[in-house]
């Protein structure tokens, strides 16, 4: 399976149960891409367990024993024996990652918005053992653009209230990818790093759009309601 249509997959998935379970899917899809290497591990294949869980007896599904590595706190590696959970169909593999994620120690990812966060605190809260598990997610949703997920996701008509250098983070992504879009091969505009940091390049893009549709300038550094509707609306600027 190409790696783009497996992001795919496990994108439809995660936007599907999203408002239910309130899990980011940029950090959903990165782990699938992550622990089943795209879909092409034993596990994946034979399992249908794309996220590398553990089986305990009262899961209520069957299992299989293969061999992975943990990693100690000083770095060392070392091989164990384990029992993965064996799900029969794709659907109940992926669904079972989101029943996982009820369990108690996994409640503060439950509506985190920030993919850094959510991708520090699974990590923190025992997914993995691996050292660089954190650094490793973040690279796959930086590197994939998983985020554009958790924007159809959570603002699919754009995001509440002004946008300022204050907002969270995700606003702030989505208006710096709104004026990618809009602003593409606009003379002068070079393309802005989609990082959730509005600096002093985010501010000149607002203020080159709004010259563009031959709106008056602001001196202060809000985004409001007027652009955001053409933002949403995908207003390019034909230049």
């Amino acid at each position: 399976m190409a790696n783009r249509k497996f992001i795919e997959q496990i994108a439809a998935a995660s936007l599907k149960y999203y408002p239910t379970y309130k899990i980011l899917p940029s950090m959903t899809i990165a782990q699938a891409c992550l622990e089943s290497a795209w879909g092409k591990t034993g596990l994946a294949k034979d399992c249908n367990n794309f996220f590398g869980m553990k089986w305990t007896s009262s899961c209520g599904v069957d299992y299989e024993e293969y061999s992975t590595k943990e990693q100690k706190k000083d770095g060392t590696w070392y091989t164990i024996k384990a029992k993965f959970r064996k799900y029969p169909g794709v659907i109940e593999g992926i669904k079972g990652y989101y029943d996982f994620l009820n369990y108690t120690r996994y409640k503060n990812l439950k509506g985190q918005t920030d993919y850094r966060e959510a991708c520090r605190l699974i990590r923190e809260d025992g997914w993995a053992t691996d050292l660089s598990y954190t650094s490793k997610l973040v690279t796959l949703v930086k590197d994939n653009e998983l985020w554009k997920f958790d924007l159809q996701a959570i603002y699919p008509k754009g995001p509440l209230g002004n946008i300022t250098p204050d907002t969270n983070f995700l606003a702030i992504v989505w208006l710096q990818n709104g004026l990618n879009t809009c602003l593409a091969g606009v003379k002068g505009f070079d393309t802005l790093k989609v990082d959730g940091d509005y600096g002093v390049k985010t501010r000149a893009a607002v203020l080159l759009y709004w010259d563009l549709l031959g709106w008056n300038k602001s001196t202060g550094w809000s985004v409001g309601v007027n652009t955001k509707k053409a933002l949403v609306a995908g207003r390019k600027i034909e230049k």
